[in-house]
C-alpha cells in the first residue's frame, strides 16, 4: 500500500496578509511573476488524475492545501475539486488538510471541512503581541483577535 501526500498551493503566494516573516512574500518579490494566481478547475483536475494514474486501490492520498492563504481559492474551488474526486469512484482512499490564516473561515467554510473531514491547521503566533506584530493586514492591523473567532467556529 502506498501512502502519498501532495502539497498543492491552489492560490500560489496570493494573501490576505502581509506577515513580516513570510517566506512566500520573499521568494514571490523574486520571481518574474510575483503570483500566478488562482488554479483553475481544470488544471486541479488535470494534477489529480496524474497523481491518481500512479496510485492503485487501497493506497492513500493526502491532498495538502498551503498558500500564500489556500481559502483565497474559493469555497467552490473546494467544492468542485472534492466533488470531482466522488465522481472518479476511485478505491484510492483521499484525505485533505489546508493549512490557513483562518481569517475566511465562516459558518458555511466550517460545514464543508467538516463533511469532507478536512485536517485544518490554522496559523496563529501564540503571543497576541508577538502575533500582532507579525501577522498583519494590507493596512498594518494586527490580526490576533481574528483567530478567536475562527476556532470558535469550529
Amino acid at each position: 500500500m502506498k501512502q502519498l501526500t501532495v502539497m498543492l498551493k491552489p492560490v500560489s503566494s496570493l494573501c490576505n496578509l502581509r506577515c513580516s516573516y513570510c517566506f512566500y512574500d520573499d521568494i514571490s518579490s523574486l520571481r518574474e511573476a510575483s503570483s500566478f494566481g488562482i488554479m483553475t478547475e481544470s488544471v486541479a483536475r488535470s494534477v489529480l488524475d496524474h497523481i491518481l494514474t500512479e496510485l492503485e486501490a487501497k493506497d492513500r492520498l493526502t491532498l495538502s492545501f498551503r498558500g500564500g492563504e489556500p481559502t483565497l481559492a474559493g469555497l467552490d474551488f473546494y467544492r468542485n475539486l472534492t466533488e470531482y474526486i466522488k465522481q472518479k469512484k476511485t478505491e484510492v482512499q483521499i484525505f485533505y488538510t489546508i493549512q490557513t490564516n483562518g481569517l475566511l473561515l465562516n459558518e458555511e467554510w466550517c460545514e464543508f471541512l467538516a463533511e469532507n473531514h478536512v485536517l485544518i491547521g490554522i496559523s496563529c503566533d501564540i503571543h497576541p503581541s508577538a502575533h500582532d506584530h507579525a501577522r498583519t493586514d494590507e493596512k498594518k492591523n494586527g490580526t490576533y483577535h481574528d483567530v478567536p473567532a475562527a476556532k470558535r467556529l469550529f
